[in-house]
């Protein structure tokens, strides 16, 4: 089998060495790694450029910035194989990734999108915790989607059939954030198959960039809006914009509205507290947990239970 490899890169000067570096260390050799970078204003395209010139399975694609989800679907429309994985630029995968995916896609021949599990690592590289989905099994998944509940995958880890993604339209560009669970979504209510390998196959890295905090609302409100496009389409309804979406949301009774800013509230703290214990900054990550806590207690205790480590405090 072979495989082609995308890598969307935009200011990753100080990571996408360690990207590449992981991709050639791969006990899987037949592959093409496709850069694409996406007008970046630091050294990044100069970095993946010197690469590509030691190695000719490495190819470079740069382009004036146009966001996550233009520049995928070019990864896609170029890519030469029918096997399409994903690496973000600032990760790093196990040497062993693709030896151990593709033994798993000959176990399950049904599946158009297959992920694995990730560690989490900070701008150093130390592991400082882990990233479990508990979507190993069809059930799983399937019981996730008849509940009308979004499913989200790390697309690091994750690996796709080229037809599939194409065939449902692929990326959508009005998804500024969130790209990735709207097509999963679509990928799903139009019958393929999606599944989590449970091993760890991708260093998931945690820093500045990756942890916006400052952000962190507004891409909760984007998976809001995904989660009710979705819904209305499963109902033969028409997607709202997002402009419509959030005129709607102004309509909703205060309580409702209070209810989500509650849980929403608690999911901006507890990705705080991720980015200040990556920083190492200890002393500010357990009041931030606990007042996540106060605020959704099972979503907080569930997501230390899967994803953090305190190992290290």
């Amino acid at each position: 089998m072979q495989i082609s490899i995308l890598m969307p890169a935009y200011n990753e000067e100080r990571f996408i060495g360690a990207a590449i570096e992981s991709v050639l260390a791969q006990s899987f050799r037949d592959y093409e790694l496709i850069i694409l970078d996406d007008g970046s204003n630091d050294r990044t395209l100069e970095i993946s450029q010197g690469y590509a010139r030691r190695d000719s399975r490495i190819r470079v694609e740069s382009h004036p910035n146009m966001g996550i989800s233009p520049t995928l679907n070019r990864g896609f429309a170029l890519a030469g194989t029918e096997w399409v994985a994903m690496l973000q630029a600032d990760d790093v995968m196990m040497p062993n990734r693709f030896e151990r995916q593709f033994a798993f896609l000959a176990e399950h021949p049904e599946l158009a999108v297959a992920a694995g599990w990730c560690r989490h690592i900070d701008s150093q590289g130390r592991i400082i915790g882990k990233g479990k989905s508990p979507f190993t099994t069809h059930e799983e998944v399937q019981r996730v989607f008849a509940a009308n509940e979004l499913i989200a995958l790390n697309c690091s880890a994750a690996i796709f059939r080229k037809s599939a993604v194409q065939a449902v339209g692929g990326y959508r560009s009005q998804f500024r954030v969130n790209e990735d669970v709207d097509l999963f979504a679509r990928l799903l209510e139009a019958g393929y198959k999606i599944l989590i390998q449970p091993e760890y196959l991708v260093q998931y890295r945690i820093h500045a960039g990756s942890v916006s905090v400052a952000r962190s609302r507004f891409i909760r409100r984007q998976a809001r809006w995904v989660k009710d496009c979705m819904v209305r389409r499963r109902r033969g309804e028409a997607e709202l914009s997002w402009e419509e979406f959030l005129s709607m949301r102004r309509e909703l009774p205060w309580y409702v509205l209070a209810n989500a800013e509650r849980k929403d509230t608690a999911k901006v703290l507890y990705k705080a507290a991720t980015f200040q214990f990556a920083r190492r900054k200890y002393h500010l990550v357990l009041p931030t947990v606990f007042m996540a806590m106060i605020l959704q207690p099972s979503y907080t205790i569930s997501q230390i239970a899967s994803k953090f480590s305190f190992r290290r405090l």
